[in-house]
């Protein structure tokens, strides 16, 4: 810029001076025309060269800034190519120290692989692990059959010693029953002996006894009509208490009921009652008895069932462990399996992360390859541009030092036309030659100039050399990195192979553990074999002691049930003597009441009746009560507890026969009719021994609930008898 201003500033002095030479010297005009136009030209070519130097100037500072991107690529592909060979390099390492651990994983696996003799002593171990249990198991079990056994030999003693007492027991029933029906035979014939003979003297007493049989008739007649009157006033008094009766309670009908029966079977009840009271206390022994043998047996079955429990908890806690020591088996065998699944996943996935570590550095390398061969093809584009350029700029500045020669040329040779027609004109030319040398000096001022520019051309070149200098230097670099990129590719074509071998220790572990699986399958199979024979057996074993277990406890059932069936009945007989005997005492006291009734009615009867008639009737009385004492022998065999009713009936029976002799007299017709009943009395007496015997026989075979049913028939027909004693009780009242 500083030449550009001198140029203009000389520019201006010497077109300052031409004005004062033309203004001066008007012929030179021509002269000055043509220096004029020179001058224009060298600023025409002036102007060219600042618009050039403008230019090489612009694409100097772009050749700068190229360079520069250049450097920075170029430490950005150092710095990237450091980068990636620690990369490389740390990954080198991670791989050399992982394939060291696998090699020690491989190298533990291998020591932890299950060679034949190892399977052998694991089997060996584990058979003579489960034998020991089992051995234990069965010496336990056996221990606790021998318990059994021996509990069961005590509960069979003790069974057999019930039995003899219940043998024993029974027959000293049987024995009594048959002390009884021997009793009741004796008894039967005495009353048939009496009967017989109260017929002989029936008939032989009949002749002397008719006059008396005639007034008995006769005050047997008065009698019946006085019964008469007092059955209708009975049956008015009955009427009337029936009306009271329908508004009184239920309950104090069957209360009257069971007394009037208390006191007609308390009379025959007095013999018995000794009796009773002595079998009561024989009972009551016999019940203390048994019930000290239940408390026994109680406890025993107590003790029975607390065993027994106690066995079925041992056999449970058995059963749990087994199932517990199986499930921690599975469970051991399931995490073996689960660990070895967990290594094999493990090894899968390190070498699936390999193969893609693998193809990430492959496919980094390959990028890398290509971003380096575009670089390379960049830096050679650039070269070849920069030079390109270069030979242009060489070009175009040689171009203008040969336009600028020419100049010079031309211009010495206007210099020596110059000084040749200032040699022809030197009056003319010595303002001229101070123009000339001014120019002189401006045209030494532009060679300066011009040499600077080619200085600074030539410094140019000087840093075209140094920026090829800088290229060689680059290209010296990307071999330094093409010579690494072959030492990783050579990497990693060990790693390849390093990998391959990997794969291979994987396939062959991979072939081991297939191998190791199918025989710990083998064992598992064995050994689950083994468990479901030993399971079998000890299902046997169990099924067999349940079925024993089962058959103890029926036996203690049915023990249980003959005993409680034995106390029910004794509670029964219990309940029925306490209730007899408290209707006997009821009975006794009505009874006892009665007869002092009976006893006043006597004394007021004696001092009301004249003592020929007293005396007369007391006769009769006496008869009557020596025909009832024969007919009583008959009636004996009937059961205790309606023997008195059947006295009774036979006696209003005797009664009734006797009122019909004494009415009838020496009626043939009556007499035969009383023979007939007579005759139908023994039929039903010998049906009633019969049904008797056959009851007694049977009772001694019948089961609990055949004797409650025929208790119950029993007690119906004691109901019906006693139902018509009260009516006989009645009749014999009014």
């Amino acid at each position: 810029m500083a030449s550009t201003s001198f140029h203009s500033s000389h520019i201006i002095g010497g077109n300052r001076l031409i004005a004062s030479n033309l203004s001066n010297q008007l012929p030179q005009l021509m002269v000055e025309t043509e220096l004029q136009k020179l001058l224009s030209d060298e600023k025409a070519r002036a102007e060219k060269h600042k618009i050039n130097y403008q230019q090489l100037k612009v694409e100097h500072t772009c050749l700068q800034e190229k360079l520069l991107e250049l450097e920075a690529e170029n430490k950005s592909t150092l710095e990237e190519s450091r980068l990636v060979k620690e990369k490389y390099l740390s990954m080198f390492e991670a791989c050399s120290r992982e394939l060291a651990e696998k090699v020690a994983e491989i190298n533990e696996l291998k020591t932890k692989m299950i060679t034949p003799q190892r399977l052998e002593l694991i089997k060996s171990q584990m058979l003579e692990d489960l034998e020991k249990i089992y051995i234990q198991k069965s010496r336990k079990q056996e221990d606790e059959v021998e318990e059994y056994r021996a509990a069961m030999s005590k509960l069979r003693y003790e069974l057999s010693f019930l039995k003899a007492e219940y043998e024993h027991n029974q027959t000293e029933h049987v024995q009594q029953m048959q002390d009884l029906v021997k009793q009741h035979d004796i008894e039967l014939t005495n009353l048939r002996q009496d009967r017989d003979a109260t017929i002989t003297k029936i008939q032989t007493e009949t002749g002397s006894d008719l006059q008396k049989v005639r007034v008995l008739q006769r005050d047997n007649a008065q009698l019946n009509l006085q019964v008469k009157e007092l059955l209708n006033e009975l049956e008015e008094v009955r009427a009337l208490k029936e009306k009271l009766s329908l508004e009184s309670d239920n309950i104090m009908r069957t209360h009257t009921k069971q007394v009037s029966e208390q006191i007609s079977t308390i009379r025959s009840l007095e013999s018995e009652r000794e009796s009773l009271k002595r079998q009561i206390e024989s009972i009551h022994h016999e019940l203390t008895a048994v019930i000290t043998d239940q408390n026994k047996l109680r406890g025993e079955l107590h003790e029975v069932e607390t065993k027994n429990t106690i066995l079925k908890n041992h056999a449970e806690e058995t059963i749990h462990r087994s199932k517990v020591d199986l499930s921690n088996l599975k469970m051991d065998m399931l995490k073996q399996r689960g660990e070895l699944e967990k290594e094999r996943d493990r090894l899968r996935n390190e070498l699936e992360d390999m193969k893609q570590q693998l193809d990430i550095s492959q496919a980094k390398v390959l990028q890398l390859q290509h971003l380096l061969e575009e670089k390379e093809r960049d830096a050679v584009l650039r070269v070849q541009a920069a030079r390109e350029e270069e030979f242009s700029k060489i070009v175009k500045v040689e171009n203008e030092k040969f336009e600028l020669e020419t100049k010079l040329q031309e211009m010495e040779r206007r210099r020596i036309d110059d000084e040749a027609r200032h040699h022809a004109g030197q009056e003319k030319a010595n303002d001229r030659v101070s123009q000339a040398n001014a120019a002189k000096d401006q045209a030494e001022r532009e060679l300066i100039s011009i040499k600077a520019r080619l200085g600074h051309m030539e410094s140019l070149e000087s840093q075209v050399e140094r920026e090829r200098s800088e290229n060689s230097l680059l290209k010296s670099q990307v071999y330094k990195l093409q010579t690494e990129i072959n030492g990783f590719h050579s990497a990693e074509n060990e790693l390849a192979d390093s990998n391959m071998k990997i794969k291979n220790n994987a396939e062959l572990l991979r072939e081991e553990l297939q191998m190791t699986k199918s025989q710990l399958e083998q064992l598992q199979n064995n050994h689950q074999v083994i468990l479901m024979q030993q399971r079998s057996a000890m299902a046997d074993d169990r099924v067999q002691l349940e079925g024993r277990i089962h058959e103890l406890e029926e036996k203690l059932n049915e023990s249980l049930a003959k005993y409680n069936r034995a106390s029910v009945i004794h509670k029964k007989l219990k309940t029925k003597t306490a209730l007899i005997t408290e209707k006997l005492k009821d009975k006794l006291m009505l009874l006892k009441a009665q007869n002092t009734e009976l006893d006043l009615e006597k004394k007021a009867l004696q001092k009301c009746v004249p003592f020929d008639k007293y005396n007369r009737l007391h006769k009769q009385w006496k008869d009557l009560w020596r025909r009832h004492n024969e007919f009583r022998t008959i009636l004996f065999s009937i059961p205790s507890s309606s023997s008195t009713s059947y006295k009774k009936k036979v006696s209003e029976v005797l009664l009734d026969a006797s009122t019909v002799l004494q009415q009838s007299g020496f009626d043939n017709e009556l007499e035969e009719q009383h023979q007939e009943d007579l005759k139908v009395l023994r039929l039903r007496l010998e049906a009633l021994d019969k049904v008797q015997h056959q009851q007694l026989a049977e009772l001694i075979d019948l089961t609990p609930r055949e004797k409650q049913d025929i208790e119950k028939d029993v007690c119906q027909y004691s109901g019906s008898i006693k139902s018509d004693e009260e009516h006989s009780i009645k009749s014999n009242e009014s």
